[in-house]
């Protein structure tokens, strides 16, 4: 698309808002990359046709690079290159011939923009950005303080010299940004907490992480998908979805179900749906950890299927056929794309203690309440006693099963995209700042839903 004047003007605006985060090329499978680009994706989705937006985004090597419209109000340009010097450069320029725009939303994630001295920077380079006269806003779709809970993600021993320099740092991109920033918005308590006394807490938004809406499939459909995967129709079906990495249990998992589905031979099926995440390949030990599981995985038994990366358009049938959804996580870092998907499909799920930090928000606890559901009715401890246990009483208890999926429906509900595009809006409103909902935004919304 030839970006002509009057495009230039159209959206030049003092309202118009910059959006700078990763984002799908033009008819671009739009979780390909990363997850960022996804969300950033089915958020400006749900923006108000009002508001106008320019995505600036990366440019892929080989790739079709070509600015385009997402819809009408979303004008999308690919722009800088990932972990180069040259991609504040090219930011400004964009900005520059945008100069009437005020507001910049950032999509911030660890290795999205390159390595970890150029995702420092970039906390200088929106501070100098709010010099210049804008206004900054930024979404951490991770938080971390303490690389010793990722200590084999990261390959750095917990407690080390070089560990507690690298915190030390950490902590300080995080008050630079809060420093740099009009508002800091993240999708969860439990990330706004780890802010706590480096960012001010009036700056700390909470907004969750948006939720599709829900599609069904007929009872034929599902034993279609069941019969294209290879699953008998009486089989039980376990499915992790989402990238493999340590730091998210994938390994655990894995050996975990191999010996418990052992017990119950024909009974069970695990579906590993995903895939290697492109930003973990850069690194020697992320390699052989994908390496060492994808070894794991060919001499897996006949219960493991593996799909490998799945499209957006495939995402519903995985769920479909799916009667439980587990989240082995090791660590939290981040709120969980793939936990929005399940409660999407209505699924019910079990989780590791870790993992079990996305549901201690006032809202969520008292829908919990509600259900008469507590976190030991979907958490097991990582290890293969605690996790045969739970899987095995799972099934054993319809009633719970339908509470995870009334919980499932109504979450989804007080989380749903369109809702979540108008808190951001909110937050983003020039001229006077949103209602301070501290550390429980949207979640009243739940409380309001489910009274």
């Amino acid at each position: 698309m030839q970006l002509t004047k009057k495009i230039y003007q159209r959206f030049n605006t003092p309202e118009t808002l910059v959006v700078l985060s990763s984002f799908p090329l033009q008819h671009e499978e739009i979780a390909k990359r990363n997850a960022v680009s996804r969300y950033t994706f089915l958020l400006l989705k749900h923006l108000a046709k009002s508001q106008l937006v320019v995505v600036v985004c990366e440019r892929v090597a080989g790739q079709d690079n070509r600015p385009y419209l997402l819809k009408s109000n979303v004008l999308v340009l690919p722009t800088f290159e990932v972990n180069s010097w040259l991609m504040f450069g090219q930011i400004i320029q964009v900005l520059n011939r945008f100069s009437e725009i005020k507001k910049v939303l950032v999509q911030f994630e660890f290795s999205l923009f390159g390595k970890e001295i150029i995702a420092f920077c970039l906390s200088i380079f929106l501070g100098f950005l709010r010099l210049q006269g804008k206004q900054v806003y930024t979404m951490l779709h991770q938080v971390v303080t303490d690389l010793g809970t990722l200590s084999k993600q990261v390959n750095i021993t917990r407690g080390s010299v070089k560990a507690k320099l690298i915190n030390l740092a950490m902590r300080s991109f995080y008050v630079m940004l809060g420093l740099g920033n009009q508002k800091i918005l993240v999708h969860d308590n439990f990330l706004a907490e780890k802010l706590h006394n480096l960012v001010p807490q009036a700056k700390i938004k909470v907004i969750p992480h948006g939720i599709a809406s829900y599609k069904s499939y007929s009872t034929s459909q599902k034993a279609k998908f069941k019969q294209e995967l290879g699953i008998q129709p009486q089989q039980k079906v376990l499915l992790v979805y989402g990238y493999h990495s340590w730091y998210k249990g994938t390994d655990f998992i894995l050996k975990a179900f191999e010996n418990f589905s052992a017990r119950y031979p024909g009974k069970y099926k695990l579906v590993l749906a995903g895939d290697t995440a492109p930003t973990q390949l850069h690194l020697p030990h992320l390699k052989k950890y994908q390496l060492d599981l994808a070894q794991d995985l060919k001499l897996a038994s006949k219960a493991v299927i593996h799909t490998g990366f799945v499209p957006e358009t495939q995402v519903g049938k995985i769920f479909a056929v799916s009667d439980l959804v587990i989240f082995p996580y090791r660590s939290r870092m981040s709120s969980s794309g793939a936990l929005s998907v399940a409660l999407q499909y209505h699924k019910p799920f079990i989780c590791s203690p870790s993992f079990s930090e996305n549901l201690t928000t006032p809202g969520v606890l008292k829908a919990l309440s509600g259900l008469k559901l507590t976190q030991a009715n979907f958490t097991f401890d990582l290890n293969q006693s605690s996790f045969n246990k739970t899987v095995s009483g799972f099934f054993r208890t319809k009633t719970t099963v339908d509470k995870m999926v009334k919980l499932a429906k109504q979450l989804a509900q007080a989380r749903s995209w369109s809702k979540m595009a108008t808190e951001y809006q909110a937050q983003l409103k020039a001229g006077q700042p949103a209602k301070d909902l501290g550390l429980l935004p949207v979640d009243l919304a739940l409380d309001y839903e489910t009274s």
